[in-house]
C-alpha cells in the first residue's frame, strides 16, 4: 500500500472551516471591488511602456499587503507630427514664392497654443529639412531637456493660375534664363 497527500476539499487546505461565510466574500476573505485611480501619465512616455502603482491591486492573501496595479500606455498617433524617440517630425507646406524669396512663418507645436516663428530661407528647395532644437518631446526623466522638431518643406505649386499669374512666371522665366530642356541629375548627387 501507499498513500498520497491531497488538498483537502472541504477547507482547501487552510486548516479551518466557516460555518457560516458573508454573503459578500463567500468565506474567501477577499471582496472584489472596482475603483477608480488617478494616474499621472508623464511626458515623454514611449509607447508601450509600463506603469507600476504600488498596493493599488488585488488584496493580499491572508491579511497580506496588496497587490502592484500596471498601466500600459499607448500612445496615439498625431495628427500632423510623428515622434521618433523625443525628436518629432513634420511636413510644412509653403508657396513657391516663399520658397524662391524666403519667409517667416508661425508653425505650431507640440504645445498647446503655442506657435514659433521660422525663417525660411530664399531659394528653399522642396524636401529641405529645417530644424528647431528643443521642440520635440521632454524627456521622461529629466523635463527641462526636449527633443527636436524637424520640419521637412513641401513647396506647393499652384495647379490653377489666373491670366496674370501665368504672364508674370512666363516673364520671370525668361529674365532667369529657365531651360525648357534640362538635363537630368544624377541620383547620387541629390
Amino acid at each position: 500500500f501507499f498513500s498520497i497527500a491531497s488538498t483537502c476539499p472541504t477547507c482547501n487546505g487552510e486548516g479551518e472551516i466557516i460555518e457560516r461565510p458573508c454573503a459578500e466574500c463567500y468565506g474567501q476573505g477577499l471582496v472584489k471591488k472596482t475603483r477608480k485611480i488617478k494616474v499621472t501619465i508623464p511626458a515623454g512616455i514611449e509607447n508601450g511602456k509600463r506603469i507600476s502603482i504600488s498596493g493599488q491591486g488585488d488584496g493580499g492573501v491572508n491579511g497580506g499587503p496588496a497587490g502592484d496595479v500596471y498601466v500600459y500606455i499607448n500612445v496615439l498617433p498625431h495628427e500632423y507630427f510623428e515622434r521618433h524617440g523625443y525628436d518629432i517630425y513634420c511636413v510644412i507646406p509653403i508657396s513657391m514664392t516663399q520658397a524662391a524669396l524666403g519667409a517667416e512663418i508661425l508653425v505650431s507645436t507640440l504645445e498647446d497654443n503655442k506657435k514659433i516663428r521660422v525663417k525660411v530661407p530664399p531659394g528653399t528647395q522642396n524636401g529641405k529639412v529645417l530644424r528647431l532644437k528643443n521642440e520635440g518631446v521632454p524627456f521622461l526623466h529629466n523635463s527641462s531637456r526636449r527633443g527636436d522638431l524637424y520640419m521637412k518643406i513641401q513647396v506647393q505649386v499652384p495647379t490653377k493660375i489666373s491670366n496674370r499669374e501665368r504672364s508674370i512666371l512666363q516673364e520671370l522665366a525668361e529674365v532667369a534664363g529657365e531651360n525648357i530642356n534640362p538635363k537630368p541629375l544624377r541620383l547620387k548627387d541629390l
